[in-house]
């Protein structure tokens, strides 16, 4: 436990203070409670950021393709970042066991690719410079690195990627695959296939 002296004073931006007074009044708490509370349940669910120079190395052949492939697809959007809907459009591009499960789940290149355009649209203009992901997309790596880890993997594999996807549940890839009807169905098709 740091003792006083090894504490610091941090800033709150205003608008934050003000939720949480808002917050604390409501549940008649005090400030520091709530946020305590906020920061534990913040840490409990923290996923390391995917660092591409850090981690790549730890993708298979298959999976560092699926990569590639999305950022194609995300060039070929004119977009400028790379999002968990390219990912999902680099795995159903790929050969691979995540192809094959969405395959198998009816989950059709032509769909997805509609989906993305309809959902998001198309850039204005082609992108030039080098194109990064977002933060939501990094997670779903990470996510991936951690599905790998679970199933005794030295590697990540194109599924893991999807697992990765599913498991997150919030980006653009997974809002097109709960469209589909098959969000819930993919992890049981993939650990079919895995046998």
């Amino acid at each position: 436990m740091p003792s006083s002296k090894d504490r610091q004073r941090i800033e709150v931006p205003v608008h934050f203070y003000e939720q949480l007074a808002q917050i604390a009044e409501t549940e008649d708490r005090t400030i520091t409670s709530v946020l305590n509370q906020l920061l534990f349940q913040a840490l409990m669910s923290y996923q390391p950021t995917w660092i591409p120079s850090k981690h790549l190395s730890r993708f298979n052949g298959h999976a560092q393709h699926v990569l590639v492939l999305a950022r194609e697809e995300a060039s070929s959007f004119d977009h400028n970042y790379i999002g968990t809907e390219h990912l999902l459009l680099g795995l159903r591009e790929q050969d691979g066991l995540a192809a094959l499960a969405l395959d198998k789940l009816g989950v059709k290149l032509d769909f997805v690719r509609a989906a993305v355009e309809e959902k998001i649209g198309r850039g204005d203009q082609p992108v030039q410079e080098e194109i990064d992901y977002v933060p939501r997309a990094r997670k779903v790596l990470s996510l991936a690195l951690d599905e790998a880890e679970r199933q005794g993997s030295a590697y990540v594999r194109t599924e893991h990627i999807l697992l990765g996807i599913v498991r997150d549940g919030g980006g653009v890839g997974a809002d097109i695959l709960d469209t589909l009807g098959v969000l819930g169905k993919v992890r049981a098709q993939v650990f079919e296939l895995l046998g």
